[in-house]
């Protein structure tokens, strides 16, 4: 799990509810790194949690550069039982304004562990992160950048 911005430890109660939600987080090749972050927002006392699948950057030969996207698949039911009620499901097929930061995602409402969460599990990770690993092709090694 990689922190916010503010560089805060997710409460224990909050990495238990990440572990579970990634039970229903399927890339089949096994390659997937999964960033995560959280927000309190004390307004509406309200856990805002994203989820999203770092690309894979090429470095060095003829693709350097080149980003390679992790392909998932999503039990939604595995998912939805992580929470301690059915939640609210929804998903935002595109980016609804030039500055939305969480393009399309799927969206789960409710409650977990007792507290109130709003879920995303985003198609792309936000554009501040950059890619989370790198493929050295002289070497044929993969480094995790976050």
């Amino acid at each position: 799990m990689i922190p916010n911005r503010q560089h805060t430890n997710p409460p224990t109660w909050l990495r238990l509810f990440v572990d579970d939600i990634l039970r229903g987080v399927i890339n089949d090749d096994g390659t997937a790194l999964i960033g995560c972050h959280f927000f309190h927002n004390d307004a509406a006392d309200e856990w805002e949690v994203s989820l999203f699948a770092s690309p894979t950057e090429v470095c060095g030969g003829p693709a350097n550069g080149l980003q390679l996207p992790t392909v998932l698949q999503i039990d939604i039911t595995a998912v939805a039982s992580a929470f301690d009620f059915p939640p609210a499901v929804y998903w935002q097929a595109e980016q609804i304004s030039h500055d939305d930061e969480l393009g399309n995602h799927l969206s789960f409402e409710g409650t977990a562990c007792g507290f109130s969460v709003w879920l995303r599990i985003l198609k792309n990770p936000p554009d501040w992160l950059g890619s989370g690993q790198r493929v050295h092709v002289a070497t044929g090694t993969v480094e995790e950048v976050w």
